[in-house]
């Protein structure tokens, strides 16, 4: 019964890991996926950072006002500052800006709160629909005037539910106005960072007709995306995939662990049953027969255990739709998947094949002469070398990296999980080995319940150094798991800082400077670091075109987007040459760039290449002198590419400035709002601020990861408890030879909590190590 019970949690809680996010997965993909049209907001989506040529227009509009076409809207999107405009309202915040003209939204629903509908005359006369966070954030409320830019809106309504927008990262809430507003409010001047998008309706089966048209009238005449929200939902269901097949890993692994358990179960219940076995074979059974009817027994026992798992991953998707379905989307599904639920059953009883093989051949070395003799009923092979034994482990290890290879969609990343595991399991194995036997010489110990408990870890079939892998397995991934988080939380703490910018200003004019300057440094007694920056794109390396300039989409590589480009004469502290010589204090007439490491090979890019940059149609072309890497931790500012001085100083241009702003929230707020009074189109983004919100996503992440470290160590768990079951006769002919030489009750419990504590201290010891080692690399050289 104890064994039965064991083998079916051992797979069950594998099954169930793998049925339960595979089908959470699945579900999340068709939710979002049925969704497509409606996130995109359109059937088909033009975008570009730059203002929109006459000829891109025109082009447009030829598209737009034919047959392909049944409706049109365009936006702009911004992030910007928002203020509040009474003069003794304090405050202010980063938000990201949506411009629309009606028909705005052309799929989707715009919900309001308290069931007010939207319409379009709620944004004229300069009105604002605002997500809640930001009347929470400046202590505001629908009627009161909020300031954007150089111009006033008063907020009349408060956002419920948008269209055309996932719950991704923002840098702030979410506000609306109409289209024309923004231009108005001076925010689409030079350097701005507005987005344009034109949102297109397709007529009745012509989107792909549709895309094929606009990126041929677009192809050369400016630096725009086209696509259609098929191509989004292509790309949600490849990341989904991804997504699917490395969480699934995790699962195996808890698989794997239970597959280690069905491996003991089947050794301990061959031993129970050599008896049988040798009565089998004096009737006349052959080892094939047998082995034959204890793997189907085997396979019996995966199946019920991996039937017991499709129970688990209900219960779990029932407490996933109980506990997140607020944050999850509103027409997700919380039912297994067939697909999820056949290839859950299939790795239940492929796991029960594969680590029960090799315990059965044990069959063919019982002998029938055991019922007359018992040390003489089990022997081993003939000869030093057991060809099937050899075979079949060749065979399992074949299994299981094809078994890894259909979980991760990839033979390539499931033979180096699989190889991965292995060493690590192997790594935990050795140690457990080697702290054992360092344990064996402290037998002679006084103490005698101590001393019994450490003589117990010999005891034959007690599998002591596969419970403390096990165990230690677990203990090493939740460690590790927590250790990496508070790392990675660590390196956000302000105090750690070391007096690097904690506000970041962007979009700074050239006609500004002097009175940004003279502001920051009234404000905060420090004099700011105001860094001259200008966008551009990579045209060509070596004279070769980068693919896709004609039309940016997002496939194209690295060096198709959009770079933000400075010069200066010197290094930064935080950066080293790795490459070639920077250049001295000198302009130069013969234009020279230095490039991050990172860049080094795209498209043949290195020390000697030339790059052709485009500048708001101006083309450059440098030469690269220098490769630096960059400490991106430390920096105050930091470039992918930089111009040697005497290139760039005439380019249209604004300055990004890095300040350390006051510490205290009250004070800030009030530099924040006298910087945007002053200087409207201005923005801060507070490092504070946005560290928030990442601590709070690593947090969120790491309690999913933690859950899935959590089951790996109940796998172990549940390894030690089966250890304990199955040798439950034994221990209990132990203990009535210890009574009857008159040990009392306390003292055997005592023996049990030591034999035990020492095997939950040796795998402590093991996982913290090890995590603690695997934290250190990560944190150091990662």
């Amino acid at each position: 019964m104890e064994k039965t019970a064991f083998l079916f949690l051992c797979i069950g809680i594998g099954v169930g890991s793998i049925i339960a996010l595979r089908s959470v997965i699945h579900n999340l993909n068709d939710a979002l996926a049925s969704e497509a049209r409606t996130l995109l907001a359109a059937d088909v989506q033009i975008d570009s950072t730059r203002p929109w040529l006459p000829e891109t227009v025109a082009a447009i509009d030829r598209v737009s006002t034919g047959q392909l076409v049944t409706g049109r809207t365009e936006t702009i999107e911004s992030p910007t500052m928002v203020r509040p405009s009474a003069a003794d309202q304090e405050g202010a915040l980063m938000i990201e800006l949506k411009g629309i003209d009606p028909p705005f939204p052309l799929y989707g629903d715009f919900m309001l709160a308290n069931a007010q509908p939207f319409n379009h005359s709620l944004l004229a006369g300069n009105g604002a629909i605002v997500a809640p966070l930001l009347l929470e954030r400046l202590n505001l409320r629908v009627g009161d005037q909020i300031r954007i830019g150089t111009s006033d809106f008063e907020i009349r309504g408060v956002l419920e539910r948008e269209p055309g927008s996932s719950s991704g990262f923002r840098l702030g809430p979410r506000v609306y106005i109409a289209r024309g507003a923004v231009e108005e409010a001076g925010l689409t001047g030079f350097g701005s960072r507005a987005r344009r998008r034109v949102l297109l309706r397709a007529a009745p089966g012509e989107m792909e007709n549709l895309v094929t048209t606009l990126r041929t009238e677009l192809k050369g005449t400016t630096a725009a995306s086209v696509r259609s929200y098929k191509e989004s939902q292509d790309n949600l269901r490849d990341q989904f995939s991804r997504a699917e097949n490395y969480l699934s890993l995790t699962g195996l692994v808890v698989l794997v662990l239970g597959g280690i358990g069905v491996s003991n179960v089947t050794r301990v219940f061959i031993e129970q049953k050599r008896r049988a076995i040798a009565i089998l074979k004096c009737v006349g059974g052959t080892g094939r027969q047998i082995s034959a009817v204890y793997l189907l027994q085997m396979l019996a026992l995966g199946a019920a255990g991996s039937l017991f798992g499709v129970v688990l991953a209900k219960i779990s998707l029932i407490a996933v739709a109980a506990y997140f379905s607020q944050t999850l989307p509103p027409n997700m599904n919380y039912g297994l998947q067939t697909g999820a639920v056949m290839q859950g059953l299939a790795m239940g009883l492929l796991t029960s094949l594969l680590f029960s093989a090799i315990p059965l051949l044990r069959i063919r070395h019982i002998k029938p002469r055991l019922l007359l003799r018992e040390s003489d009923g089990i022997t081993g092979p003939q000869s030093g070398f057991d060809l099937r034994l050899w075979v079949t482990a060749v065979i399992v290890a074949i299994g299981l990296i094809l078994v890894a290879a259909w979980q991760a969609g990839s033979l390539r990343i499931g033979f180096f999980f699989l190889a991965g595991l292995a060493l690590t399991a192997g790594a935990l194995y050795v140690a457990a080995a080697l702290l054992i036997y360092l344990v064996r010489h402290a037998r002679h110990i006084s103490y005698f319940p101590l001393r019994q408990a450490v003589n117990s870890l010999y005891r034959p079939g007690n599998q002591t150094r596969v419970i403390v892998m096990a165990v230690g397995l677990g203990a090493f991934l939740v460690i590790a798991i927590q250790s990496l988080e508070s790392n990675l939380v660590a390196e956000f703490d302000p105090g750690r800082r070391q007096g690097l910018p904690n506000m970041f200003l962007l979009d700074v004019q050239k006609d500004q400077e002097q009175g940004v300057r003279s502001l920051i440094e009234k404000m905060t007694g420090e004099r700011p670091q105001l860094v001259p920056t200008v966008r551009a794109r990579f045209v060509a390396v070596n004279d070769q075109e980068v693919e896709g300039l004609g039309e940016m989409r997002r496939e194209r590589g690295r060096l198709g987007r959009e770079f933000v480009l400075t010069y200066r004469p010197n290094l930064e502290d935080n950066e080293t040459i790795v490459a070639g010589n920077f250049w001295d204090s000198a302009p130069s007439a013969e234009p020279e760039i230095s490039i991050e490491e990172g860049l080094r090979g795209e498209k043949g890019l290195d020390i000697g290449s030339t790059a052709t940059f485009d500048i708001l149609g101006r083309k450059i072309t440098a030469r690269v002198t220098s490769i630096r890497r960059v400490d991106w931790r430390n920096s105050r500012t930091g470039f992918m590419v930089v111009f040697r001085p005497g290139t760039l100083e005439s380019a249209p241009q604004t300055f990004i400035g890095a300040v350390n702003g006051p510490a205290d929230e009250a004070s800030r707020s009030r530099f924040q709002r006298a910087l945007l009074d002053q200087y409207p189109n201005i923005s801060v983004i507070d490092v504070a601020e946005i560290v928030r919100v990442v601590v709070r996503i690593l947090e969120n992440v790491t309690l999913a990861v933690s859950f899935i470290g959590a089951f790996v160590f109940l796998s172990g768990v549940l390894i030690l408890a089966g250890s304990v079951a199955m040798t439950k006769y034994q221990r209990t002919y132990e203990a009535a030879v210890l009574k009857t030489l008159g040990a009392k009750r306390k003292v055997l419990l005592l023996i049990l909590l030591a034999e035990y504590g020492l095997l939950g201290l040796v795998a402590g010891i093991i996982g913290s190590t090890a995590a603690v080692g695997l934290s250190y690399a990560v944190s150091r050289f990662v």
